[in-house]
């Protein structure tokens, strides 16, 4: 039976066999490329094995002590461990006995990966590392010239040679040439590269060549002898006296490259043809006398920090020379210290200790006047040599050898510190605003004017007020300067206002307690408000930061306060508030019959005139009464009413009421007397013009004046009784009654008899006089008018004249 027959026996359903269970298995390395075996077969890449379950198996990685390189040679693999998917076979062994689990169903070596790095550069056989390998200074292996040697990280190699490094690790490089050569860049893989690259990351095989070539000699030295050199910014020392003896140019001596014979001295270097390089000088710096020199100039005509360039002839070396000159140590102090000073044109020196050559000359200024750190005003006084504030200081042999010092002598201005509780404030000093705290600076014995404003609003409702000066002078004041620092502190305090308002606007009248011109109060004060009603209003209740139906309050002024006064209006007649219609009279009475005026506050709900003829006794609500007698009423308003008296009405004392719908019945007081004379009149440019009218019964105005000779009638109330009756309330009867009582007109210092003097056609209440325009008055102007009846005058108008 072969293999086949049998594999098929053992799967045929129709055997009553156990099953068999079997294990599936993938093996593999990560990375992948490396070899390993199965049960002695090798295997290049991942591979699934199919294992009887319980049977056993080896694995195992293929190197010597778990290392192996690549076909090519260009990687190793390092072994770091098995690891299966379900953690059940991990080991750190690169051979492992596996038995087959259905479980695990993978299995992987980890591994590390290195590159090779072929340093290329000089003849060797990178695959002996005893011919590439650096050898221990001094000793010379080989018997052959070598040019430098090179760093790649840890690894040195003074022939080309290979070197393994970690994949993707960053490893340092360094190059040194032996004397005689000069390092010139770096190559990776053929390509030229920077010369400053210090290091490489290795990603894969690579090939890095250092750059030597036969160096140009350079000797640099002093002089005098043994004074350091920066060389490409280096500080180098130079050849001695000693050294000279004890290290000759022995370029002949030396084998360019041969370990063991350096052929460098101090001062020596050995440059890539061609390049450049600065240099420069230590300076100043002293000898071994500890005397001090200063570096003048290079034996090639340059000075400090000058490129120099290198040919190309490497057999014959240079020589360079820098000179120094003798030089002193000159200092320049300030007294106080820590003040300026210019020093050839230049105030920011880190310090004023200078080396300056023999022979040099130098400019030094002390400034007038300077502020120090702390913000202290000084003024120059003099210097310790007795020169001037700005004077040439010049370097001589006295000074080489006792060195030079030059103090500059200050005084300091008397500080007055200007502060504010609280803190910020603008105050004025010497007419100059100051946001304190602020510093002011004057001599000792000088005045100072400091104002601090008596107020200074801080918000809405806020402001604070001058307390004091700590001096105890008055916010506008002057003090003396005595002393070398003086604190001044202006105070103050908060104060707030009280906003006290009446709805309606002229309701109420407030006062307080404390009293106040600007209703602005000190902080935390008690403040007691009484809101006293006007006339014709009565009070109602708080609003705002008060309340309650009483008219007094008090408040803490701990903030700026607001409080409304509510007020009902109510019908007011004030003292003397009834009288002639016309206005003011000689006469505080008024005529029975007449139109009078009843002035106040709140008698009516609004303005209604009533109908002329007859009055009405009732206009919006509004009557007035008299005893047991209802006015007649030309007008209601709630500032005004106007009416007629009865004409029944005899000499004397009286009170008369309004009643206004809804509100308190208001009494006014007023005097009846027969006569009572008052003149209408209109106010024109604040002229009391004369309600006069011509004879065609049109207005007499400036536009339309009196001519001479021309009867004019004037229109009054309150001349006195008719001849004969009227009817209150009614326009007079036809014909119309004649005034009683004897009258008199008066034009500028005229008197003109009256042609008529009665009851006004078509008016109610009202008189009327006329008269005829006497001659000789000034043309183009206004001549006073007035009436006298039975010895009692009436107010004064004016008459346009024509």
């Amino acid at each position: 039976m072969n293999r086949s027959s049998l594999l098929l026996l053992l799967f045929s359903s129709s055997l009553c066999l156990p099953a068999q269970t079997f294990s599936t298995i993938t093996i593999s390395t990560v990375p992948s490329g490396a070899q390993f075996s199965v049960d002695g077969q090798v295997y290049l890449s991942a591979t699934t094995l199919v294992w009887p379950a319980g049977s056993s198996h080896v694995v195992a990685f293929v190197g010597s002590s778990g290392a192996q390189g690549s076909p090519d040679g260009t990687t190793q693999y390092g072994f770091t461990g098995w690891v299966d998917n379900r953690g059940l076979l991990i080991s750190k062994d690169p051979v492992l006995v596996v038995t087959a689990d259905p479980r695990v169903t993978t299995l992987t070596a980890n591994l590390t990966v290195a590159y090779r790095v072929t340093v290329n550069f000089y003849a060797g056989n990178p695959n002996d590392p005893t011919l590439a390998s650096c050898a221990t200074p001094g000793v010379n292996l080989t018997g052959t010239l070598h040019p430098g040697m090179v760093f790649i990280g840890n690894a040195c190699l003074w022939a080309t040679g290979n070197v393994f490094v970690q994949a993707n690790s960053t490893v340092p490089l360094n190059a040194f040439p032996f004397p005689g050569f000069a390092f010139t860049g770096w190559s990776l893989n053929g390509q030229q590269v920077s010369p400053f690259l210090a290091s490489v990351t290795v990603k894969g095989p690579m090939t890095i060549a250092p750059g030597f070539v036969a160096a140009k000699r350079v000797h640099f030295l002093t002089s005098p002898l043994g004074f350091n050199l920066l060389i490409d910014h280096t500080q180098v020392p130079t050849r001695t006296i000693n050294d000279l003896t004890n290290c000759p140019f022995n370029e002949s001596q030396a084998v360019p490259g041969q370990i063991g014979i350096t052929g460098l001295c101090f001062g020596d270097f050995d440059f890539a043809p061609g390049s450049a390089h600065v240099l420069g000088a230590v300076s100043p710096q002293r000898d071994s006398t500890s005397n001090w020199w200063v570096f003048d100039h290079w034996s090639n005509g340059t000075g400090a920090n000058s490129i120099y360039t290198t040919d190309t002839n490497v057999a014959n070396p240079d020589t360079l020379t820098a000179f120094f000159v003798p030089a002193a140590s000159v200092s320049f102090v300030t007294n106080p210290s820590g003040l300026k000073l210019n020093v050839d044109g230049r105030e920011n020196w880190p310090g004023y200790n200078f080396v300056w050559p023999i022979n040099s000359t130098h400019q030094v200024t002390a400034m007038a006047s300077q502020f120090d750190a702390k913000g202290r005003q000084y003024s120059f006084q003099n210097w310790s040599n007795g020169g001037a504030a700005s004077q040439t200081v010049n370097v001589d042999q006295t000074a080489i050898n006792n060195g030079l010092r030059i103090m500059a002598n200050y005084s300091v201005l008397s500080r007055i510190v200007v502060q504010s509780v609280p803190i910020g404030l603008a105050v004025s000093v010497d007419g100059t605003s100051c946001q304190t705290p602020c510093t002011i600076d004057r001599q000792n014995g000088a005045s100072l004017r400091v104002t601090a404003p008596t107020q200074v609003p801080v918000g809405a409702g806020a402001r604070l007020d001058f307390a004091s000066w700590s001096d105890g002078g008055a916010s506008d004041h002057t003090l003396n300067v005595n002393q070398d620092y003086t604190t001044l502190t202006v105070s103050y305090t908060n104060s707030f206002q009280l906003t006290a308002l009446s709805d309606p606007g002229n309701g109420v009248s407030f006062q307080t307690s404390p009293a106040s011109n600007d209703m602005f109060f000190p902080q935390n004060a008690q403040v007691t408000i009484t809101a006293t009603p006007n006339p014709g209003f009565k009070f109602r209740r708080w609003n705002g930061d008060l309340a309650g139906s009483y008219p007094v309050g008090a408040l803490n002024m701990s903030v700026p306060r607001s409080v409304l006064a509510q007020a009902d209006p109510i019908p007011y007649i004030p003292p003397a508030g009834v009288g002639n219609a016309v206005g003011q009279t000689p006469t505080s009475a008024v005529a029975p019959g007449s139109i009078i005026s009843i002035s106040g506050q709140n008698l009516a709900p609004g303005f209604q005139a009533g109908p002329v003829n007859p009055l009405s006794q009732t206009i919006a609500g509004v009557a007035v009464t008299v005893n047991d007698s209802i006015l007649g009423l030309v007008f209601v308003s709630p500032q005004q009413i106007n009416a007629q008296l009865p004409s029944d009405l005899a000499d004397g004392d009286y009170v008369l009421q309004v009643h206004s719908l809804g509100q308190p019945d208001v009494s006014g007081s007023f005097t009846v007397a027969r006569n009572a004379p008052g003149l209408f009149f209109q106010v024109v440019n604040a002229q009391p013009y004369a309600l006069a009218l011509h004879a065609d019964g049109s207005a007499v105005t400036p536009d339309s004046p009196a001519a001479a000779d021309e009867t004019i009638s004037l229109l009054g109330t309150g001349f006195g009784p008719y001849a004969s009756p009227v009817i209150d309330g009614f326009f007079p009867v036809d014909p119309v009654p004649a005034l009683s009582d004897t009258l008199v007109i008066t034009v500028a210092d005229q008197t003109p008899a009256p042609i008529w003097a009665g009851a006004a056609t078509g008016y109610t209440g009202l008189a009327v006089t006329q008269f005829q325009v006497p001659e000789g008055l000034p043309s183009g102007s206004n001549v006073p008018v007035k009436v006298n009846v039975n010895g009692v005058d009436s107010n004064t108008v004016m008459l346009p004249i024509q």
